[in-house]
């Protein structure tokens, strides 16, 4: 049968730079967030691009949408544990599908980014307490701890951060996959506008972004933030790269 792989994440923790791999390895069929269409729609205040693109936009449907997929070809996809938290920790079937990797990057970071994008962003959406959530969920259902990657390990040795995926998760380190031309897969032109950085880029990097640190302090309530979700981040770091096979 063919495999199924989520990469479940948090804004701004540099999974799409990782899905991009994905999309030039050539042997999966790659989805770009497909529940944040179960979350948000044209009317909603968050930054996007065209969201009257053609997808799902129930939990059930985007579910459906992804097992055809597999019916046809091995399926990748990328998506935060936030747009649909209820339904993934109560669709064990669904979960249990799937070889899981998560992606965490040190939320001071993240949280910065973030709000350079979406200023209104809520506490919610920084996305560390629904992905470890996730986490626990599936440790729970699979009896084992899930891989675990640290976003900027990826970006300061991509190779060898995506070399030790690859035997994780059983597939052919491909060496084309990590360059590519400058262009907005069709994927991302839903959300293209939170990856700017990615869109412009030819393989992985460190260093393209340029973040304010001061802002963290200089609003009170992106601290609050901080600290609601760095014990998450802690309690999964941990775990970087020491998933089981």
């Amino acid at each position: 049968m063919n495999r199924m792989i989520a990469l479940w994440a948090h804004p701004r923790s540099r999974s799409t730079v990782l899905e991009r791999v994905f999309i030039e390895r050539g042997d999966f069929e790659v989805f770009h967030e497909p529940f944040a269409h179960v979350a948000f729609n044209e009317q909603s205040a968050i930054p996007h691009d065209d969201l009257d693109c053609g997808l799902p936009t129930t939990y059930e449907g985007v579910r459906e949408l992804l097992r055809s997929a597999r019916q046809r070809r091995n399926v990748f996809h990328k998506d935060m544990c936030y747009h649909c938290l209820d339904e993934l920790k109560a669709d064990g079937q669904f979960l249990l599908e799937h070889q899981h990797v998560f992606i965490i990057r040190e939320p001071a970071r993240a949280i910065v980014s973030h709000f350079q994008v979406f200023a209104e962003m809520p506490l919610h959406a920084v996305g560390h307490q629904a992905l470890y959530e996730i986490f626990c969920r599936v440790t729970k259902l699979t009896g084992k701890i899930p891989y675990v990657i640290d976003g900027d390990d990826l970006a300061r040795r991509p190779d060898e951060t995506v070399r030790k995926l690859c035997d994780h998760l059983q597939l052919e380190f491909l060496p084309h996959a990590m360059r590519w031309e400058i262009a907005c897969p069709d994927q991302w032109k839903a959300w293209r506008r939170w990856h700017k950085e990615a869109e412009q880029s030819t393989h992985i990097r460190a260093g393209a972004e340029r973040l304010d640190d001061d802002l963290l302090t200089a609003h009170p309530h992106l601290m609050a933030y901080y600290q609601v979700h760095r014990p998450f981040y802690e309690r999964m770091n941990q775990f970087v790269q020491q998933g089981h096979p």
